[in-house]
């Protein structure tokens, strides 16, 4: 049985600015469901206390922000994902040292795939739902 190749120094480092940017992504994506569920909560506290349906209007239109939002920064993390696998992978084309380029080195990821994967319906379409709901009420 044969030990797996050494990665060089330069090449560790680079596989830790790549994880530190995802780690980074990850991070923030996680802050912005955090703030659409406060803010959003807080809209619709005060629009059933008024009632008013154009303060939960609004709230359903930050929900649907912040959802914009938060699919970017985990596009973005995902494209980084499959820089730091091509950087990591002895067997697929080098990859420029220490380039941080995922127009060029990264696969794509399709927004919409993202923006509706299941994680982010169960965040943000049940949140939307429900402003809709509150809105459709209050009106």
């Amino acid at each position: 049985m044969t030990a797996p190749p050494r990665f060089a120094p330069e090449e560790v480092k680079h596989l830790e600015f790549l994880q530190a940017v995802i780690a980074r992504h990850a991070n923030t994506s996680f802050l912005v469901k955090s703030w659409a569920m406060t803010v959003s909560g807080a809209f619709i506290a005060v629009a059933t206390r008024g009632p008013s349906w154009k303060t939960a209007a609004v709230a359903l239109a930050l929900a649907a922000g912040f959802w914009l939002l938060d699919s970017y920064y985990l596009r973005q993390e995902r494209r980084f994902r499959t820089l730091y696998e091509k950087v990591a992978d002895r067997q697929a084309p080098p990859v420029m040292p220490f380039t941080m380029d995922v127009e060029q080195y990264g696969d794509p990821v399709p927004w919409r795939a993202v923006a509706l994967s299941g994680t982010m319906l169960l965040s943000y379409g049940v949140l939307v739902a429900i402003d809709t709901v509150t809105v459709i009420f209050l009106a």
